[in-house]
């Protein structure tokens, strides 16, 4: 029985380690450049070739126009997934180089090479802008491929200073400003900041009166790029993106964007101690509000010569129209498909004038739209289906039918016809009064008339007539049951008064608590680049846990002691071993020349599965 089990451990072991080897071999190579689109003068900063599968006879590029300091430095990172039994295997290797720029235009860095598997792979290239360096002290704030998530700042400390308008200010940014009524805008709302960025508090966005809007997807956290304004050096984030079509004519102004964020800033002191960096003396979480300038757009009128038949569709736009059946008996259904494809204000598009046959029952168009949104306008299609009943035998015709649209490329209207459709319809047999409809559900066709609904079917609950409600078992358990939950409440109320006035037991609980909400403030370090915060958030986590678990006041907390209070759970070396290495790294990162964001990951997951076991072993 035993070895059966074993066997079965080592076959399931086997099948896993060959699955993720044939993962491995199957995933698609893509080996990448990146670096800061731009950089100040003698500002050193990184580039970094990151390949998703191990390589070798790695070549760099030549590197004429930078200072090399260091590199390439190399290091990599794995991680597994198993997820409803599907195995997902994501593995890293990154090449870094450490440069230094050393003078001020825009360079080129071209492409590296790698093989892997015996073939050989190329990078992007990468183009780089050198400005001078500034003096602000708001540059301590920069930070390359910064995430910054939208969402409220609640209790954050902040308080209510000035910041420069050149340090932090945001912008409403229009790809047209002078269009025809009905020809898109896409409207960008844009931050720059020089300083680190918190969080955000309240955000007002334009109401855009006048435009009929469309928002177009951006991610839900904000990316921070680089950017040169003005030969200033920007951290600038996409807040979001909205595509407008101007319902009128004349100038339409667009309000100000209004933000209220939490940004932070370096503050001078008269003096300093070592534990200000630690505890992350001299910077200060500063409220600021800000506002973006009005936006004016000039909206032209469409030309005075408009076909009878235009409603507003302003694009490159064609249309199509085709019916699925034109032999037919009474009473039959009739599909007449009308498809509007190409780029414009497809969603605005009313549906079209269609003399149809008198004897035809025609139902309200069935409308679908297949559209994309984008920086390029709206794509896609728009479907107008229409569904025909015969009611009486004989030849039919629909008429052509047109649908015109104003061309934005020739500045001139556009009219396209239909063909004529001839339908010839026999009698049937069933009874002229009967609707067959083919192809559409009972909630597609209205009821029109007297036409009989559907009878509905299936069991009733009837309830009687003179049942009283007082007396019933209903009745006794909502009777008894607030008594019931008052003993309850007063049960647990006295319960947690005792756990309260025991403050040790108080603090142990909530350690586990405390330390993951100091590990996410580490997080949103690691996110931003800022390696110092980073280690110094992971060393409050694990160290103020320590304390609070083990009840040692932070006046006494160091190894001695923990290794001490440790050794009376009888935990083995190995773990106690990854609690030291864990501390000796973070102090010696600390103050470490600036090592790669992959260290600071997997010191990121070693404080949680430290602490989690902590969680398992100690309780």
């Amino acid at each position: 029985m035993i070895s059966g089990i074993i066997m079965k451990r080592i076959l399931y072991t086997a099948v896993f380690l060959i699955s993720l080897t044939e993962l491995a071999f199957s995933q698609k190579v893509e080996f990448t450049a990146s670096a800061p689109n731009v950089v100040a003068i003698n500002e050193q900063f990184r580039l970094i070739y990151t390949v998703n599968q191990e390589g070798n006879n790695f070549r760099a590029a030549d590197i004429k126009d930078f200072t090399i300091l260091q590199g390439p430095s190399t290091s990599s990172n794995s991680s597994i997934q198993i997820i409803n039994g599907q195995v997902s295997k994501q593995v890293s290797y990154t090449y870094t180089f450490f440069l230094r720029p050393v003078k001020e235009g825009k360079f080129s860095i071209g492409p590296a090479q790698i093989q892997v598997n015996g073939k050989t792979y190329t990078s992007n290239s990468l183009s780089i802008e050198v400005v001078k360096a500034s003096s602000s002290s708001g540059q301590q704030g920069q930070v390359k491929g910064n995430q910054l998530q939208q969402q409220q700042s609640q209790g954050s400390g902040a308080t209510d200073a000035n910041v420069g308008d050149k340090e932090f200010y945001v912008t409403v940014e229009l790809s047209k400003t002078n269009v025809y009524q009905g020809e898109h805008i896409v409207a960008t709302i844009k931050i720059f900041t020089q300083l680190g960025l918190a969080g955000f508090e309240d955000m007002k966005f334009p109401t855009y009166d006048g435009f009929w809007t469309q928002d177009i997807e951006t991610p839900q956290n904000v990316n921070l790029q680089r950017a040169n304004v003005n030969g200033q050096i920007y951290n600038m984030g996409i807040m979001k993106k909205s595509i407008l079509f101007p319902q009128r004519s004349g100038e339409l102004t667009i309000d100000p964007f209004e933000l209220t964020a939490i940004v932070q800033k370096q503050v001078q002191r008269k003096s300093r101690s070592i534990w200000d960096n630690f505890f992350g003396g001299g910077v200060q979480n500063v409220k600021v509000k800000v506002k973006s300038r009005p936006v004016k757009v000039n909206v032209k009128p469409l030309p005075a010569n408009k076909p009878a038949d235009f409603k507003g569709a302003v694009g490159n736009m064609k249309m199509t129209a085709s019916i699925d059946k034109t032999n037919v008996k009474t009473n039959d259904a009739i599909s007449l498909k009308i498809r509007v494809t190409g780029n414009g204000n497809l969603k605005l598009i009313d549906p079209l004038e269609i003399q149809f046959p008198p004897d035809f029952e025609v139902y309200d168009p069935k409308i679908s739209a297949d559209v994309r949104t984008g920086s390029t306008g709206m794509e896609g299609s728009k479907t107008f289906e229409y569904l025909m009943i015969p009611r009486h035998a004989g030849d039919y015709t629909i008429p052509p039918f047109s649908f015109s649209s104003f061309d934005l490329s020739s500045k001139q209207f556009r009219t396209e016809t239909s063909p004529q459709f001839n339908i010839h319809v026999e009698k049937g047999n069933e009874d002229e009064s009967t609707t067959v409809i083919s192809g559409f559900s009972k909630e597609d066709v209205k009821f029109i008339g007297k036409d009989i609904r559907y009878i509905k079917t299936g069991q009733i609950k009837l309830i009687p007539k003179n049942r009283v409600f007082f007396g019933s078992v209903l009745f006794w358990i909502l009777y008894i049951a607030p008594f019931i939950l008052f003993i309850l409440i007063v049960v647990l109320y006295r319960k947690k008064l005792k756990e309260n006035q025991n403050t040790v037991l108080i603090k142990n609980k909530k350690a586990n608590k405390i330390a993951r909400k100091r590990l996410k403030t580490a997080s949103g370090f690691m996110k931003q680049g800022n390696k110092q915060k980073f280690y110094e958030e992971i060393l409050k986590a694990i160290m103020g846990y320590l304390s609070d678990k083990l009840s040692i006041p932070v006046a006494e907390l160091s190894k001695d002691n923990v290794l001490e209070r440790l050794g009376k759970y009888k935990l083995d070396s190995v773990f106690t071993d990854k609690f030291i290495i864990l501390l000796n790294n973070c102090e010696y990162a600390q103050y470490a020349p600036p090592g790669e964001s992959t260290e600071m990951e997997s010191i990121y997951n070693e404080a949680i599965s430290i602490i989690s076991e902590f969680e398992q072993r100690i309780r």
